[in-house]
């Protein structure tokens, strides 16, 4: 990515603080995402509790998220920001406190609630914020920064656990970074055509038509959408199965236990996102040479050759490097990916689009998860990460070949 598009996108000023606000809470969310599964399991020494974890926090996404974006195209989307950052902010703290299984599936499912109605903001703000050639480069900033997070995160965590013995305290981090999300926001003035959606008054049952006559359909009926999609939900339930497989793979097949094996998950997850990270710099450097399709196609069959070779049983140092690779080739499927769905939605439908687009995503997570976890139990992680691997290298180029991917996603002339 060249230093004149990334200043271009910077001289935005607006851009800039939901930009600035958004990193800090990742970091935030890196951590909780190893702290949440780590305390899980700690408290319940369970593959199926741990899989339920996720199976609750992606309720929200299933049932409310589509019906969110009809009122996100039609609502103040800066007042959304600050009031979901600002509830996140409780919930989150308060995990410190509990030791109650049951009351972390409640918050779990609150802090899913509001993320579905936080992110498809952003999502809808961002284009609106930046004239149409910066998308890739605002986009690929975006995936650098995220994946450059997953890595802080990991590293982060691994540290305040070593110190504290235990995950708690990273909640009291992150909700610190919300509130930070919650300051950006309010300096933020928005354009306003970011800030608002049309005002229209409707019924239940014209809400529920919005959202699947607009949304689905979009989806379903658009070429690239329709091919772009179904990438994008095999990419969710291969993240959803390596979660749950390399946690279960340190604690079980390398018998890292305690403190080591928390490190040790942190590093895995690291290693990953240093190599989309990798990958990314690339893609935006190179992106006028490089076509989407194959970037997304290569990547992800690169993705599943490496997860395949889990099957030699790799030590610490083998795993994290093909770990490493495998994240390295999932890059290519991430920054493309977004930008065609920045480039082909149109402003008016945004919301609703992205809503329906995180609430496929999460159901095709939580049939991942659902299965992981009877997976896991009863063949363990290299099963569990074998089956991933397959899942990439048959359903990458069978969804490429039935939607005719090369053909959508071909540069125009």
């Amino acid at each position: 990515m060249s230093g004149k598009g990334f200043r271009q996108v910077f001289r935005n000023r607006n851009y800039l603080l939901l930009w600035f606000g958004q990193t800090i809470s990742q970091i935030g969310d890196a951590v909780s995402l190893v702290a949440m599964p780590l305390l899980v399991f700690e408290l319940t020494n369970s593959v199926t509790e741990l899989t339920l974890t996720f199976v609750i926090e992606a309720i929200p996404w299933i049932l409310i998220g589509p019906i969110a974006g009809v009122f996100i195209d039609r609502v103040d989307r800066k007042k959304l920001l600050i009031a979901t950052d600002a509830i996140r902010a409780v919930l989150i703290s308060s995990v410190f406190f509990i030791d109650q299984i049951w009351m972390i599936y409640v918050i779990a499912f609150l802090m899913q609630t509001m993320a579905t109605i936080n992110t498809p903001v952003r999502s809808a703000i961002i284009p609106e914020l930046l004239d149409k050639e910066l998308y890739v480069k605002a986009i690929g900033l975006s995936h650098t920064t995220f994946q450059t997070v997953q890595v802080i995160g990991p590293f982060l965590a691994a540290g305040l656990l070593s110190l504290s013995g235990g995950p708690r305290p990273v909640f009291l981090l992150d909700a610190l970074t919300f509130l930070v999300c919650v300051a950006m926001a309010l300096a933020m003035r928005f354009p306003d055509g970011a800030a608002r959606g049309e005002k229209k008054t409707e019924s239940a049952a014209d809400t529920f038509a919005q959202m699947v006559q607009v949304g689905a359909k979009f989806l379903v009926t658009h070429p690239v959408m329709r091919y772009i999609t179904s990438i994008n939900l095999l990419k969710a339930a291969v993240q959803a199965l390596v979660l749950i497989g390399s946690l279960l793979y340190v604690k079980t097949t390398l018998a890292m236990t305690g403190t080591a094996g928390d490190r040790m998950y942190s590093l895995v997850i690291a290693a990953m996102a240093v190599g989309v990270i990798s990958g990314t710099l690339l893609i935006g450097t190179f992106e006028k040479r490089l076509q989407r399709r194959w970037l997304i196609v290569g990547g992800l069959m690169l993705q599943g050759t490496m997860l395949l070779l889990v099957q030699t049983e790799p030590g610490q140092v083998s795993l994290f490097f093909l770990f490493l690779i495998a994240g390295f080739g999932a890059s290519g499927a991430m920054t493309p990916v977004s930008a065609f769905y920045a480039e082909t939605t149109p402003n008016e439908i945004r919301g609703r689009v992205y809503s329906m687009t995180n609430s496929m995503l999460r159901i095709a997570s939580l049939c991942a998860y659902l299965a992981a976890g009877p997976i896991g139990e009863r063949y363990g992680a290299v099963a569990l990460l074998t089956g991933t691997a397959a899942l990439l290298l048959i359903g990458t180029p069978l969804c490429t070949l039935l939607l005719r991917g090369f053909r959508v996603l071909r540069p125009k002339l």
